[in-house]
């Protein structure tokens, strides 16, 4: 029998909590190339990828008017309003911009709260038109469209932002390993990252005003191969000394193009940490139409 005293047993502890976190930063290691290269997939797969998106769109409106109450009604708070939309669209991806060009999402419009506005057919032919068309105003009149439906706070883009990792963009991000953990039975890795600057950002519509927000969050790498699972985006902005959260969580998964495609985004915004505005964005059918004047669909 080999008896080991106290003091060994500590080394010995010692030595196995050093090897242990010697393995997790080795199985957290971020390979950038895989990661660039999914990226690029993702990226080359664009031109001519439509799909279907629902969108739905919760706001909460807090009272702020003085009301003179008595009784039991003067002992609960004052219930905020919620307004709900739900909007059916067509979506795709165009590049704007001619000296500068970024990707962008653009949508043709089926339905409004269970009101068709277009056939789905007609949308997706218009749709195609558009991402097809050399002009920029066509373009830009598919995204002023989507606004008129009166939602809060649109928040767009999100669904591209695995392009902030491709060849060239990769080099501009800081990465910090956080942890291990699984998201069914895959096993992934999390990393934190920052970007500083806003040649990729997220773009957030309030009203007629639109802006641009520098991003830093995390991303969920499966291990054996790099892909990407899901994508947290968090933009902090002060405005008249009211404090301002964006968040976005983007789930990605696999498609039958070869790369990932957005599966869902969940957008907040929270005024002073309080919950205001929650959007959800589902997407489905992912196809991708031909060059040819038919514009032949491939299911």
């Amino acid at each position: 029998m080999i008896v080991v005293g106290h003091r060994e047993k500590i080394r010995v502890m010692g030595i196995l909590w050093l090897l242990s976190t010697a393995l997790l930063a080795q199985e957290t290691g971020l390979d950038r190339a895989r990661l660039a290269s999914q990226a690029q997939s993702f990226a080359e797969q664009l031109p001519n990828l439509i799909g279907t998106e629902v969108l739905k769109q919760k706001s909460i409106q807090y009272s702020t008017r003085m009301r003179i109450r008595v009784g039991e009604a003067a002992l609960r708070p004052i219930a905020p309003k919620i307004a709900e939309r739900e909007i059916r669209s067509e979506i795709g991806y165009s590049l704007r911009g001619k000296e500068s060009p970024v990707w962008s999402e653009l949508r043709k419009v089926i339905d409004v709260d269970g009101r068709v506005v277009t056939a789905p057919k007609k949308a997706r032919e218009r749709l195609a038109f558009g991402l097809k068309s050399d002009d920029d105003r066509t373009r830009l009149k598919l995204m002023e469209e989507f606004t008129r439906y009166g939602l809060q706070g649109l928040a767009t883009d999100y669904g591209l932002s695995l392009l902030l990792f491709r060849f060239g963009d990769i080099d501009k991000m800081r990465f910090q390993a956080l942890a291990t953990e699984f998201i069914g039975a895959d096993q992934v890795a999390v990393f934190a990252f920052k970007r500083a600057d806003t040649d990729v950002a997220v773009t957030v519509f309030d009203g007629k005003q639109a802006s641009r927000q520098p991003l830093n969050g995390r991303i969920w790498l499966r291990q054996s191969d790099m892909q990407p699972i899901r994508i947290q985006l968090v933009a902090l902005t002060i405005q008249d000394k009211t404090q301002v959260m964006d968040e976005g969580i983007i789930e990605y998964g696999p498609s039958k193009f070869g790369c990932v495609v957005p599966a869902s985004v969940r957008y907040t915004r929270l005024i002073n940490g309080v919950l205001t505005l929650e959007t959800q964005y589902l997407y489905k059918d992912f196809q991708k139409f031909g060059a040819d004047a038919e514009l032949k669909f491939t299911p």
